[in-house]
């Protein structure tokens, strides 16, 4: 069981694609295998302590085998013996993998990677799942899946919230508070070192509310997706000193964790909540995470409320990444999502109101100009928590309206967008917003970005409340101003953390 005493509770990890098996003489198993890409790639390795048949098949061969008119060879491979792996380039389609134990009692372990990583890989997804906006490095041009890769230096989560309610009864059992709810801006950061290697985190920027209240606490974990997966007070640090790294068993094996969370303070609906996560490679330190948060009703200024050194001397660099053709070490997706669910603690809760729009986007500090990314999907897999009942509108342009309703979970189609700061400051009239076109710290700010168009996906019906082109031009102000303004003041600190 999960900690429940950590302020802001803890979002876990919640892939693996390790599956144990015990079978009888004569008994065997499959693990289904759905191709979307021309050229999907299959890599399996299965270790038995008995001598089995592992083949990989079609789904008709594998009809054929369950009838007794097929055998094992009538497959596209096989292997006989205790330990067999392969790399496998197949079309799309229904494919099975088989083991099937002819020696004997066999208890064996499958590992199982698809690329490109569609998260619709084993089938059509059903409730709960983590609700809202995500992307995966998949786009799906006519039911051909294309994989492409995202890197970047921030990720940039941004919600408008009218109606938030919560409940779960059994929430108390898992050390959660009935009413209690989250939004997570969750992604992968990859950390490459001098000599080749490299390290992989899970970092989450999770406001936790307990919506009986109207009370939101700011807080952030820090996962190890690396191969040791160890963390320790001194190898991850807070400038404040407000985080620290706890431990907590599951499946047999140790597991740590790196958490920070402010108290609870009040909040009023509609409620505009912009969230940023960055990061910056210091050579011969290690990688400096900053976790901001900025709410309307505080002012003009991103509140970073925890800075995270994260202790790696032979850093080369350092950045986010999601990509549709790689997992991480632990088995994840290299995605990144924008999502409602449980408190914590892998819970999953009921939505009794919920009205939002979700905007997911990403920048690169060098440039400072924000980006949709290529394409949506409308819920997340990397983490435990989940809701049961949230249904999703793609709005176009990486923006999602999420709504109590009957769960839909699906690809939402390509994006693509750029900004004319010019023209949105006229339009909106943002205090200040002019001083935005100055260099900063971070190098020559963009100013007037090339127009691109948008190409919406398939879409999920009219949202319950529609946003009208001045709110949605609003809130892409908003982005952008708040992301720069963001950018120097988070610039500033280091140089003074230096100091």
């Amino acid at each position: 069981m999960f900690p429940a005493s950590t302020q802001g509770q803890i979002a876990a990890p919640s892939k693996s694609l390790e599956y144990p098996f015990i079978l009888a003489s004569g008994y065997y198993v499959y693990f289904p295998v759905d191709a979307f890409a021309n050229a999907t790639v299959v890599q399996y390795s299965l270790m038995s302590n008995a001598s089995i048949s592992t083949a990989f098949m079609t789904s008709a061969q594998l009809q054929d085998f369950n009838s007794s008119q097929g055998t094992v060879s009538n497959s596209i491979t096989y292997q006989n013996g205790t330990s067999s792996s392969r790399t496998l380039r197949v079309g799309p389609g229904s494919y099975d993998l088989l083991a099937y134990a002819y020696d004997g009692t066999a208890n064996g372990t499958v590992s199982l990677t698809v690329f490109p990583n569609n998260p619709f890989s084993s089938g059509p997804l059903t409730a709960p799942e983590p609700s809202g906006i995500a992307t995966y490095g998949i786009a799906n041009q006519s039911g051909i899946d294309t994989p492409y890769t995202v890197v970047s230096t921030d990720v940039i989560g941004l919600a408008v919230i009218s109606s938030l309610d919560a409940y779960n009864s059994t929430a108390e059992s898992v050390g959660t508070n009935p009413s209690g709810a989250t939004l997570q801006l969750n992604s992968v950061l990859v950390v490459d070192e001098r000599g080749g290697g490299s390290q992989v985190y899970w970092c989450q920027n999770t406001p936790d509310f307990v919506t009986s209240a109207f009370q939101v606490a700011l807080a952030d974990n820090v996962w190890n997706y690396s191969a040791d997966g160890f963390l320790s007070n001194g190898s991850i640090t807070s400038q404040g000193g407000g985080g620290f790294v706890s431990t907590f068993q599951q499946n047999g094996m140790m597991e740590y964790y790196y958490a920070y969370g402010e108290t609870n303070s009040s909040y009023s609906l509609p409620l505009g909540i912009l969230l940023l996560v960055n990061a910056m490679a210091e050579p011969g330190t290690g990688v400096l995470v900053q976790f901001g948060a900025k709410t309307t009703g505080s002012g003009l200024g991103t509140n970073w409320f925890d800075n995270v050194t994260i202790h790696d001397p032979t850093v080369r660099s350092a950045y986010f990444l999601t990509s549709g053709n790689s997992t991480t070490p632990i088995g994840s997706f290299y995605d990144t999502e924008l999502v409602f669910a449980g408190e914590g603690n892998g819970e999953t809760t009921d939505f009794t109101h919920l009205s939002a729009s979700l905007g997911l986007f990403y920048a690169n500090g060098t440039s400072a100009s924000v980006n949709v990314f290529p394409s949506y999907f409308s819920f997340g897999q990397d983490t435990a928590e989940s809701a049961d009942n949230l249904r999703m509108s793609y709005l176009g342009n990486g923006e999602v309206h999420v709504s109590v309703g009957t769960p839909n979970y699906d690809y939402l189609g390509a994006a693509s967008e750029s900004f004319t700061l010019s023209a949105a400051e006229s339009s909106l009239g943002f205090p200040g917003s002019s001083n935005v076109t100055s260099t900063s710290n971070t190098g020559r700010m963009t100013t007037a970005i090339s127009s691109v168009t948008t190409t919406q996906g398939s879409g999920n019906g009219i949202p319950e409340f529609p946003i009208d082109a001045l709110m949605t031009t609003a809130l892409v102000v908003l982005i952008i101003f708040s992301y720069l303004l963001a950018r120097r003041q988070s610039d500033a600190a280091r140089k003074a953390a230096r100091c």
